[in-house]
């Protein structure tokens, strides 16, 4: 903000509701792929110039997380990076949701290869239905329709941050056969257990952390941090008794994307949760920018951007904290 100068009006909105605007709904209907990304890479900077608190608690938990292993150069690249695969999930949102609807369908059918697609077959084929255990990674949102538009019966448990955008997204899934259910309406669990026992393959998010039914006794390290386990993948589970298949959506660059499935093995014994957070952790290694829950574990870990930068110069870094996880 420049010197001198406040505003009369405090910016309260947060990213999705501002990426929404009524003018962004109508660009994004007349838009092509590469100008409505590049449109909203500027609105992302808009945002962040007013939103320099979360800008910086962002900055400071990808520090607290990996700053011990990269030198500053790649720090700061990485950073960079990240700011920009979140506005990419909000571009790929905004797309799916708004832009023309047969040039979607096309688009799903064709950027996005499937791998392992055999074994999602063969499982499917048992009749049990199945889980399909993603996070907040890559290009995220096109994951239900790749499926859908490729005739699986599809159901996807998610949360809508506007009323327009939950009407356009219904309307759209209806027409591919893909079932949404608002994690804010209704019995979700009752409705996940339903659509398994139908034979269907529900969609879920293992790093939706404010939504975690706490485990007790049980403890998960995700990214050098010990949590509070998670129980509620394994209680859909042992109610449905569907299997476990992790899916993440890779970014390829120049509009290709990738779909990993992976059957997750578990023993009886085994925390559904922890096992699916090993998977989403390994990709998270492998290329952090694709991942964009970073404000909110810097959240959960409370972290102070100044008293973390000050403390990582002087070269004590301590990741490994404890965190209570609300229910």
């Amino acid at each position: 903000m420049l010197p001198g100068v406040t505003f009369p009006w405090k910016f309260s909105l947060n990213l999705s509701k501002f990426c929404q605007a009524k003018i962004n709904i109508w660009l994004f209907r007349l838009l092509p792929f590469w100008i409505s990304r590049w449109y909203l890479f500027q609105l992302g900077k808009v945002y962040y110039f007013f939103k320099k608190k979360e800008k910086a608690l962002i900055q400071a938990t990808i520090r607290h997380v990996v700053g011990g292993e990269l030198e500053s150069p790649a720090l700061k690249i990485l950073i960079k990076t990240t700011f920009r695969g979140i506005i990419d999930h909000y571009h790929e949102k905004l797309f799916v949701a708004y832009s023309n609807f047969p040039r979607l369908l096309k688009f799903l059918k064709k950027r996005i290869k499937l791998n392992g697609e055999a074994e999602l077959q063969e499982i499917l084929a048992q009749g049990r239905g199945m889980i399909l255990v993603t996070g907040h990674y890559g290009a995220v949102e096109f994951l239900p329709g790749a499926l859908a538009v490729r005739g699986y019966p599809v159901t996807m448990i998610c949360r809508f941050q506007t009323n327009r955008l939950r009407e356009s997204l219904q309307k759209r899934a209806e027409a591919v056969g893909l079932h949404l259910v608002d994690s804010e309406a209704g019995n979700v669990f009752l409705a996940a257990v339903k659509a398994l026992k139908n034979g269907r393959i529900v969609i879920t998010e293992c790093d939706e952390f404010d939504e975690w039914r706490p485990a007790d006794n049980q403890e998960v390290t995700f990214l050098n941090c010990s949590l509070t386990g998670d129980r509620t993948l394994d209680l859909l589970r042992r109610r449905s008794g569907a299997p476990v298949v992790s899916a993440l959506m890779q970014r390829n660059g120049g509009k290709r994307y990738t779909m990993n499935l992976v059957p997750v093995h578990l023993s009886p014994e085994d925390n559904t949760g922890r096992e699916c957070l090993k998977v989403l952790e390994a990709s998270i290694q492998a290329s952090p920018a694709h991942w964009y829950q970073w404000k909110k574990l810097g959240q959960m870990l409370d972290l102070n951007p100044e008293a973390l930068n000050d403390y990582q110069e002087g070269g004590h870094l301590a990741p490994e904290m404890q965190i209570p996880v609300p229910i």
